[in-house]
């Protein structure tokens, strides 16, 4: 594959991820389920935390989703061979990020047990 498709297909993984994020966000969960949203343990406790943690997870994946499409282009003058490899590495890598921030603002503003801090 040359390093412009796999360019061009870099970009369009990363369009893929944001049109997933954007149409989970137009259809956000509306009840604690075991099927599709933010989905941990701590999230699934009760309504409050759920939907704190759904809203909060898909603000970062949207604005996650955005950053990625500046990976393609730095790989296609860094290393244009591994555009895809590095493209969906960065990609994982920022959706893992989204658990970790997600878990500090629940950090933050729910106690263990699930209920809002004071």
């Amino acid at each position: 594959m040359t390093a412009e498709n796999q360019f061009l297909f870099s970009i369009g993984y990363c369009v893929f991820i944001l049109l997933l994020f954007l149409i989970f966000n137009r259809f956000p969960p509306k009840k604690i389920n075991w099927f599709y949203g933010y989905r941990t343990t701590r999230s699934m406790r009760n309504e409050t935390i759920w939907k704190a943690a759904n809203d909060y997870s898909l603000k970062t994946s949207i604005r996650f989703a955005l950053y990625s499409f500046l990976i393609p282009p730095v790989l296609y003058f860094m290393s244009p061979d591994y555009n895809i490899l590095g493209t969906t590495i960065g990609n994982t890598a920022l959706i893992l990020l989204v658990f970790v921030a997600t878990e500090r603002y629940l950090d933050k503003n729910f106690d263990h047990l699930g209920n809002p801090k004071e």
